[in-house]
Formats: C-alpha cells, sequence, structure tokens
C-alpha cells in the first residue's frame, strides 16, 4: 500500500534527521501500534525496532495499541502538535508516548538543507519559512479575535466571561434559593401530616 510505503518512509527520515535521533521512540521498540485513518477506512501497523520503523497492511496477532484519528489532523500535526479527534485503544501509555515522540521530533531544516545550498541560502530559506509560519499564526490569531468580537458585541451571539460568571452566579442563587423552598414545603407537609394525626 502506497500510504504505508510514504509513512514508512516519512517517520524514518524525520527519526534521522532528529537532532536527538528519535530518543523518544525508545520505549517503544518492539510495540506494535496500529494506526486507523478514519476518514479512509485504513488501519497501519508500525512495527518499533532498534533499527527504525516497519509499517504493514496486515497483523498477525494484536496491537500493543491502537490510534484512531482522520488523516487531516495526521497531516496537520506538524504544525498543530496535537492530533485532533483522536481515540486510543490498547496502552493507552504507549499510544499517549507515540504522540510525545512524534511531538519531540526536533529537525533543524537549515542544517540538513546548507549541505545542498550552502549556509547563506539555507539561513535565507529558513528565515523565510519562518516568517510566513509567523505571519499565518497572527493572521489566524486576528481573525479568531476578530470573529469572537463580532459574535460577542455585534450580534450578541456569544456571551463575554463575565456574562458567564454572573450567569453561573444567578444559576448558583436559585439553585439555593430552590433548596431553602424544598426544606420549607417539607416542613409544612410534616407539620400539616402530624395536626392530621
Amino acid at each position: 500500500m502506497v500510504l504505508n510505503k510514504a509513512l514508512e518512509f516519512m517517520l524514518n527520515e524525520a527519526i534521522r534527521l532528529d537532532e536527538r535521533q528519535g530518543a523518544d521512540f525508545k520505549p517503544l521498540e518492539d510495540k506494535v501500534i496500529s494506526l486507523t485513518l478514519n476518514d479512509l477506512g485504513t488501519t497501519s501497523h508500525l512495527l518499533f525496532t532498534a533499527y527504525g520503523v516497519s509499517v504493514q497492511s496486515d497483523l498477525q496477532g494484536e496491537a500493543d495499541a491502537v490510534i484512531e484519528t482522520s488523516l487531516g489532523s495526521l497531516l496537520a500535526f506538524p504544525q498543530t502538535n496535537e492530533l485532533k479527534g483522536v481515540v486510543f485503544h490498547g496502552d493507552e501509555t504507549l499510544a499517549e508516548q507515540f504522540v510525545h515522540a512524534l511531538n519531540s521530533l526536533e529537525i533543524d531544516w537549515e542544517e540538513h538543507l546548507s549541505h545542498y545550498t550552502g549556509d547563506l541560502i539555507a539561513f535565507k530559506i529558513g528565515h523565510a519559512a519562518r516568517t510566513v509560519l509567523q505571519t499565518k499564526q497572527a493572521v489566524k490569531q486576528q481573525s479568531g479575535d476578530t470573529l469572537k468580537e463580532y459574535l460577542q458585541f455585534e450580534i450578541n451571539a456569544l456571551p463575554t466571561q463575565s456574562q458567564v460568571q454572573r450567569f453561573n452566579r444567578q444559576v448558583g442563587q436559585i439553585s439555593e434559593a430552590v433548596n431553602e423552598l424544598e426544606l420549607r414545603i417539607d416542613k409544612l407537609l410534616q407539620s400539616a401530616k402530624a395536626a392530621t394525626q
């Protein structure tokens, strides 16, 4: 399967280029993690050894841990550092270790690129890439803030923090009043019952 070969190549290359040589993958040695991409309906089995990662379509026996997510979430992981809509089965600690190991990969792209282009060009490419990522993050943050302000103040569709706190206080006050009323009703019922006996 093409996806498995691509996944195997990317994982092994990332570990090879990692500044710590994939040290956080060590606890996964001799373990099998099955990665199910629900939107594609496929499952890849990742076998970790001291020599790298092997990705297979079929597995004899059971995986130590199963991770369910989507291809979109997996592709976005390098930017977001989180797998959205993820579900763990089996050894959840092992599954979390895998996600942590992926998240801890540190690749100095400028250093590796400099072997092919020279230091100056690699630095300029790296600087341009960082600028694009920072601009993208700033635009995303600004868009989120603008949408939040629009929903809160322009169309009043989203409450502000103080409105939520006031609502919570009012709910607490009503709850206390209902409890007091319940106690008074219970006392009245007991008094009425005692009077009829």
